[in-house]
């Protein structure tokens, strides 16, 4: 049994440290693709599917192999309790693999904000803004969390730098139609 911890090991940490290096590279990630029919179901699957990949395997194999090395180290020699402890680590290594990657998949933003959520809100004009559609101006408004600058115009009276203004309608693309607050 010796045989196959070692060879766990060798595999799995030699498939961890090319992943690692792949990633320094630039070339790394999960984006292993297999070709294969399999039809899923809502519902059915999904967590398997969710937590296996190429990381969370080689986590377990490497686990598993190191400590069957190091259990049988310490003195262990009942072959069953080193291969619960070994699938013990292994399956430990894989949980922490996979609840790093989902963590840092939720890290990732695709930066876009809807421009629909400016329609209602309160801001304030960074540029003056020309009475009479004249012109546009540009206002700075909060959406999610983050300070946009827009293009804005209006179709009664100048509005000044630094006023309050409440955005009306969305005219095209980034521009908006205002009214003083």
């Amino acid at each position: 049994m010796d045989v196959v911890y070692t060879l766990a090991a060798a595999v799995g940490c030699t498939a961890l440290l090319v992943q690692i290096a792949l990633q320094l590279l630039g070339m790394g990630g999960d984006d292993v693709h297999l070709d294969a029919d399999v039809e899923v179901h809502e519902g059915e699957g999904n967590f398997f599917f969710g937590v296996l990949s190429f990381k969370s395997l080689s986590a377990f194999i490497a686990f598993f192999g190191l400590t069957g090395l190091a259990v049988r180290a310490l003195g262990v020699q009942s072959a069953p309790l080193k291969l619960v402890l070994a699938g013990l680590a292994g399956t430990a290594a894989a949980a922490v693999v996979v609840v790093l990657m989902r963590g840092l998949a939720r890290l990732q933003s695709s930066g876009n904000v809807d421009l629909d959520k400016v329609v209602g809100r309160t801001a304030r004009v960074y540029l003056r803004v020309p009475a009479s559609n004249g012109g546009a101006g540009k206002i700075t408004v909060e959406v999610d969390g983050r300070e946009l600058e827009l293009s804005a115009t209006t179709p009664g009276a100048e509005i000044p730098t630094g006023a309050a203004v409440e955005v009306v309608r969305r005219v095209e693309g980034e521009t908006f139609e205002i009214i003083k607050a």
